[in-house]
């Protein structure tokens, strides 16, 4: 990389106000390691979080997103980017727009007031995953680091914008269509339930009953039961494929339940739930079959070691950095 990935130019990258050269570096700097992609998601969720607050919330959280657009318009000495846990500068600003209303680390509402009535509804997961239901009836569970924006007229105008994950249990109404926006993606049905992921790399939807559509820009096709599609932003087509495991289901049920399920899949969600940077050494070893069911209450440890038992294999290095399997 030509120049230090520092807190301003991730945050100028999220922004939009990266140039060509400075989006090239960090697409690297994302690229290199597990650790920093999960570091960029963060800082993305935290600004995507906290900005959607200041559209859909009280006066108190616009002002703080107007303070903290203001405090980076004042040229300072950028930092190295650090672990959320410890917060510098610009980020430390913006988290305190998510947490303004006095809300720790777990999911809340956020309300825009109108008179009595609330305009928008704003609900975020952040350390623990949230289970809500719905004005109609409908139940989202939401992943650690997700949330979903809608309007308080929810059962007339069934449509969510998610960030990050979730899996909906849609209530059945003809009249009015459940619609989920993630990015570019648009996600409808009448009635069924379904899981969306998304990051920076892609964007998952995966059905467990019903059907939807799914549609981006001049494209669209239907999914059915146990059918999943995963799109890449470079993608031109949409191109369904049968579910591929049960993982998905891992925040909901607590349990990582692999069949004959590639272990780069396994080791993504391990990092996820985990918050470890795992990473596989050679291509054979990331699409090596691993099956089991692993709960989430044990620990990592003892999760890696069933593994290494049942794919001898396998052989777990821990570094400074991580852990390594080789």
């Amino acid at each position: 990389m030509k120049q230090d990935v520092t807190e301003d130019l991730l945050i100028r990258y999220v922004l939009g106000e990266a140039n060509e050269s400075e989006i090239k570096d960090i697409t690297a700097w994302i690229n290199a390691s597990d650790a920093n992609a999960r570091q960029f998601e963060q800082t993305k969720f935290i600004l995507e979080t906290s900005k959607n607050l200041a559209q859909v919330s009280p006066v108190n959280e616009t002002e703080a997103w107007e303070r903290f657009k203001e405090k980076r318009g004042n040229k300072q000495k950028a930092t190295p980017v650090r672990s959320i846990s410890g917060l510098n500068g610009w980020l430390r600003i913006a988290a305190a727009v998510v947490l303004v209303t006095g809300a720790a680390w777990a999911g809340y509402y956020f309300y825009n007031l109108q008179g009595k009535n609330p305009e928008f509804v704003t609900l975020t997961a952040y350390n623990k995953v949230l289970t809500d239901t719905l004005a109609d009836g409908s139940v989202v569970h939401l992943n650690k680091k997700s949330s979903i924006t809608y309007t308080a007229k929810f059962k007339t105008r069934r449509e969510v914008k998610l960030t990050g994950e979730a899996f909906f249990d849609v209530v059945h109404d003809s009249s009015a269509p459940f619609t989920v926006r993630v990015g570019d993606v648009t996600v409808r049905d009448v009635g069924t339930s379904f899981n969306i992921s998304s990051n920076n790399k892609r964007i998952e939807v995966i059905v467990e009953n019903g059907v939807v559509e799914v549609s981006r820009k001049s494209h669209s096709l239907e999914l059915e039961k146990q059918e999943m599609i995963t799109i890449k932003p470079g993608d031109k087509s949409l191109n369904k494929e049968p579910t591929k495991d049960l993982l998905y289901k891992y925040y909901r049920t607590n349990e990582f339940v692999a069949a004959n399920t590639p272990l780069y899949r396994l080791v993504d969600l391990l990092n996820d739930a985990y918050g470890a940077n795992i990473r596989i050494e050679g291509k054979a070893l990331a699409n090596a079959p691993i099956t089991g069911t692993f709960q989430q209450n044990s620990s990592l440890d003892k999760i890696l070691n069933v593994i290494v038992l049942s794919t001898p294999e396998i052989h777990v290095e821990k570094t400074k950095d991580g852990i390594i399997l080789k």
